[in-house]
């Protein structure tokens, strides 16, 4: 029987920021020149229903258990640069149709202003949009490049991440996002996975990854996809079904659609090696209880000279 995992794994485009890493794991590191730490927060009642309308006064932010002034808000939809991640190994062979189906739901729930490319991977990673086009948001053109390859071979997942994180720079959006559809295994990259999350730190981009596998094939890896959520403060969900592919794209885009995104100024900039903690905290319209993502933490950066 197939099962699938999805992670979500968020990342803002702010100042630098770290999360504590486990034992064992290296630190998920976010680069900017801002002066400011800005924080994507996502706000949902007990029934994981997005709360829209909120204002700033709605909203505490503490810094190592002391309160700092909110000195940015915005709760308008914003555009983001996106790329789309597909596994075209063999192992994938069955499913390709339900995962063409479903990233091209994510696309049209998306901002319609949001510039997007393909990258599909097997052997070796490769985009899908033709040469001369780095971006589209032509539902046509996006379907095309992701029915382009036929599902076979090994797979190159880390090279493939690389090589979008590194595409991220040509986009004009602040806000990046990656999508990613694979079971998590990889037997084919020339990269190796400490090489491809410095890429993704110094992109800045958040990566949602879908996981497709089955249990009894060994060479999937869904740890890797838990381990991206707990490096950036993600989330990890484990439905059973297939079927839930699809509604979990629209989930995933109405979330990035209906964040808060708020700033303020740290405080010690001088001071650049101790993490620091982070806590939102958001006052409920009818005082009921609220679900609150967001990074919990970071590490200031010497700016670049």
């Amino acid at each position: 029987m197939w099962r699938i995992a999805i992670a979500l794994t968020l990342s803002f485009s702010a100042l630098p920021a770290q999360e504590t890493p486990s034992p064992g794991e290296p630190g998920f590191t976010l680069y900017t020149a801002s002066q400011l730490v800005v924080l994507n927060v996502g706000v949902q009642d007990s029934h994981g229903t997005n709360i829209k309308g909120l204002t700033a006064r709605d909203f505490k932010i503490f810094e190592d258990g002391h309160p700092q002034t909110i000195k940015q808000f915005a709760a308008e939809d914003r555009p983001v640069t996106l790329g789309i991640l597909v596994d075209a190994s063999g192992s994938m062979r069955a499913r390709q149709p339900e995962v063409v189906t479903a990233a091209l739901a994510f696309v049209r729930a998306s901002n319609p202003q949001d510039e997007t490319f393909i990258v599909n991977f097997n052997d070796h990673a490769f985009k899908g949009l033709p040469p001369q086009v780095p971006f589209s948001n032509d539902p046509q053109q996006l379907r095309a490049a992701l029915l382009g390859p036929k599902a076979q071979g090994r797979t190159a997942l880390y090279d493939a991440l690389t090589l979008a994180a590194d595409h991220l720079a040509k986009g004009k959006w602040e806000n990046k996002v990656l999508l990613l559809i694979s079971d998590g295994g990889d037997n084919n990259s020339t990269h190796n996975f400490g090489e491809t999350i410095h890429a993704l730190q110094m992109s800045g981009a958040a990566v949602y990854s879908i996981a497709l596998f089955d249990p009894d094939e060994r060479e999937h890896n869904v740890a890797i996809l838990h381990r991206l959520s707990r490096m950036s403060g993600g989330e990890a969900f484990e439905p059973m079904d297939i079927s839930q592919i699809e509604p979990l794209c629209l989930r995933i885009a109405a979330d990035i659609r209906a964040s808060y995104t708020l700033a303020y100024t740290p405080p010690q900039p001088d001071q650049h090696t101790t993490p620091r903690k982070i806590k939102v905290a958001v006052s409920a319209p009818n005082g009921g209880k609220l679900a609150i993502r967001n990074r919990t933490s970071y590490v200031l950066l010497e700016p670049a000279r």
